[in-house]
């Protein structure tokens, strides 16, 4: 006769195991911080992306990032259960992340950006000088035609009203009377 021992799976984790689980998610919180700052230098570095449409965008997509991130770890190191400690532990990594590693680092991101940005703004001055002066002569010439000929037509214009015919049952006018 054999004994049959009944298996039963663990439906709970112990507190050892439910620390190392805070302790990792703490650590996606941190990954999930430096996705952030990807996301933030990509706003500095690309002034189009401070439109409000992109950072929308940007935002959607870092949201799904994180909440796949979430779940591949719930599957991956939790057997698949999802508990409230992992989005804490995941907000508390994210949150001391930017508040310490984060600031430094976009600090320094800003100056790096802001230095580079500066240079190709005096390289572009610099090789757009001959293409503005050029643009400011042909708008000058311009002007100045465009300007003589609008003289002309005002007094073309001025000599049209002569020419009209007086005759009473001609209405050129809405508010003229009729005889």
């Amino acid at each position: 006769m054999m004994l049959l021992t009944k298996i039963e799976p663990e439906a709970f984790f112990t507190v050892s195991e439910q620390t190392e689980l805070f302790l990792l998610s703490v650590l996606a919180g941190v990954t999930f911080g430096v996705l952030w700052d990807v996301f933030r230098a990509l706003r500095v570095m690309l002034p189009p992306m401070r439109s409000t449409a992109l950072t929308a965008v940007c935002d959607a997509l870092y949201m799904i990032i994180c909440g796949l991130g979430l779940y591949i770890f719930s599957m991956l190191f939790a057997r698949g259960e999802i508990r409230a400690f992992y989005w804490l532990g995941a907000l508390l990594g994210a949150v001391i992340y930017i508040l310490t590693a984060g600031t430094v680092i976009m600090g320094f991101l800003r100056w790096l950006f802001g230095g580079i940005y500066g240079f190709l703004h005096k390289v572009y001055l610099f090789a757009a000088k001959p293409f503005v002066f050029f643009r400011q002569k042909m708008l000058t010439k311009m002007n100045s035609k465009f300007v003589s000929n609008a003289k002309k037509i005002r007094a073309k214009s001025k000599n049209y009203k002569k020419h009209l015919k007086n005759i009473p049952e001609m209405l050129y006018n809405k508010s003229a009377k009729m005889k």
